[in-house]
């Protein structure tokens, strides 16, 4: 089948995921950014666009209405724009958002979309916005919900792909409602949409933009494709994917580029606080910012706009390939070093959408079998890690004769090469029940018949004893010993200055508060690489 709306999921790592969207001019693979196309004033040409590597992009059916309204339905919206690749239309929302009214009914949209050939076309809702009453936004929940009912009589989805508008804004409880009822809808309606994160972006509120995509896509079928409207800047594309968006749009890289900014992955600029351009793209490498601010307006904006775009295309690119290996939380990480709104948001994902995100994540991928990358506190959380324990814990069981766990921290992988493996092991009459478990910080317990398995010799890790890894670890391991029903615990570690030793103490308080006969001790002093890790 591959029909208009038709959605193939091919490839996924937390809940994001690479998808391919049938349309009619086309298929359009996600995650996805369509720059916005303002016909009437268009400073960077669509030909440049569409070489920068954007085969999809969205203009507004209403303001096309309004300004020439015969020319579009004569040449459609393909010919009007003169692009041939995939063409979505908003119906207006925005405009009521910034003005309060339209000048155009939903069913004349309707059919004013259906007339100049919009690939994708989306209803005339009712957007929250987040400046407004709770009564506001109720009613702009409601609205939209009652158009879009009313609407299923008009719109042609064997022919285009029709959006159906989430709103409900700042209101959790409105989201949730508005997404369980767009949800009744589907079949007709194949790419839901969520509305009014601008003012959000605005502010940096990444914290209640990802609440509203959470509540959105944990309301909604995961197989859906969602759009988010007006969200372009890199700093949150990443993330928003993680939590199941597909499809973004953004008229950012030209609106930037108007007020002199210089969009990165983690922040934008002022182009006259630049001396030198951190990017590679064909306009950075050819131009100095100070050329750029020489020029004469109307080609430094072009310049500034293709930037952004090239920024944006490349933000999509490493999302995608992170989605590919298996790495996007190791992206999300990455990126939250950068700005402080970025830690808080990937603290936020680290604590609060955990349990949705383990829901959706592979365990280990097929084709790229990638080793964890654990860097921070918050790599605890990380929705692998908690697969694996919840395995762990729920489907091994340790050999019924071996009743003595005997705890030693991991300084080579897989642990069962490493000297202390070798001196506990290699003793003459090794204790009879003795079950020898390696230890790790982030990863917690390593029985040492799965040394060798997914993720527990596949891991790079800091040693640093961040507070919120010796807890998870330690919880990790006393969740391993109580669950498998050993008598009694040794846990070794290597003395005060290794990561080992808050670790141990920790585990010994645990076990002990839980009735199990538990004791830290330090290993002897070694010498070799081994006992340096």
């Amino acid at each position: 089948m591959t029909g208009p709306g038709v959605f193939e999921v091919r490839d996924k790592d937390l809940a994001g995921r690479i998808g391919r969207l049938h349309t009619p001019h086309g298929v359009l693979e996600t995650p996805a950014l369509l720059p916005v196309i303002d016909v009437a004033r268009q400073e960077l040409p669509l030909e440049e666009i569409a070489a920068a590597g954007f085969r999809a992009v969205i203009t507004n059916a209403y303001l096309l209405w309004k300004r020439m309204r015969s020319l579009a339905e004569k040449r459609g919206v393909h010919g009007i724009l003169g692009f041939d690749g995939i063409v979505m239309t908003d119906s207006g929302a925005y405009q009521i958002l910034e003005y309060g009214d339209v000048e155009i009914t939903p069913s004349e949209v309707i059919e004013f979309q259906k007339r100049i050939g919009s690939d994708i076309a989306v209803i005339l809702d009712v957007p929250t916005g987040n400046r407004r009453s709770r009564s506001q936004a109720e009613h702009s929940v409601e609205e939209t919900l009652r158009r879009a009912r009313a609407a299923l009589e008009e719109i042609d989805p064997d022919q285009r792909v029709w959006v159906l508008p989430i709103q409900g804004g700042p209101y959790s409880d409105l989201v949730a409602r508005s997404a369980r009822e767009a949800a009744k809808l589907l079949g007709p309606y194949r790419l839901l949409a969520l509305g009014s994160p601008t003012v959000l972006l605005e502010r940096y509120d990444y914290a209640t933009l990802l609440e509203m995509i959470y509540t959105a896509r944990a309301n909604t079928p995961w197989s859906v494709p969602l759009h988010l409207f007006g969200a372009g800047h890199p700093m949150i594309i990443p993330y928003a994917v993680a939590l199941g968006v597909d499809m973004f749009d953004s008229a950012s890289y030209i609106l930037y580029a108007r007020d002199n900014r210089y969009i990165t992955e983690t922040r934008t600029y002022r182009l006259e606080e630049l001396q030198y351009f951190p990017c590679n793209c064909p306009v950075c490498s050819r131009y100095t910012p100070q050329e750029l601010l020489e020029m004469p307006r109307d080609q430094r904006v072009r310049l500034l706009a293709l930037h952004n775009l090239y920024m944006l295309r490349k933000i999509i690119d490493k999302t995608r390939q992170a989605i590919r290996e298996g790495r996007l939380w190791e992206l999300l990480e990455e990126m939250s070093r950068g700005h402080p709104t970025l830690a808080r948001a990937f603290h936020q994902l680290a604590t609060r959408y955990t349990g949705y995100l383990k829901l959706h994540t592979p365990r280990v991928k097929a084709h790229a079998a990638k080793g964890l990358l654990l860097s921070s506190p918050e790599s605890a959380g990380h929705p692998r890690l908690l697969i694996h324990h919840e395995s762990l814990v729920t489907r091994y069981r340790r050999p019924p004769s071996l009743e003595k766990a005997v705890l030693i921290p991991v300084t080579d992988k897989p642990f069962t090469h490493s000297e202390i493996y070798r001196s506990i092991t290699g003793k003459p009459g090794r204790p009879e029940g003795t079950h020898v478990v390696g230890y790790q910080l982030y990863i917690g317990a390593i029985p040492e018949e799965l040394a060798e398995t997914y993720p527990l010799s596949q891991h790079e890790t800091p040693s640093i004893p961040y507070t919120e890894a010796v807890e998870a670890t330690a919880e990790r391991i006393a969740d391993y010993i109580t669950g498998q029903g050993y008598r009694e615990a040794v846990i070794y570690h290597l003395g005060p200055s290794h990561w080992s030793h808050s670790v141990a103490a920790r585990v010994e308080k645990l076990l002990r508060s839980r009735g199990v006969k538990a004791e830290a001790a330090e290993l002897p002093p070694r010498n070799g690489p081994s006992a340096k890790s």
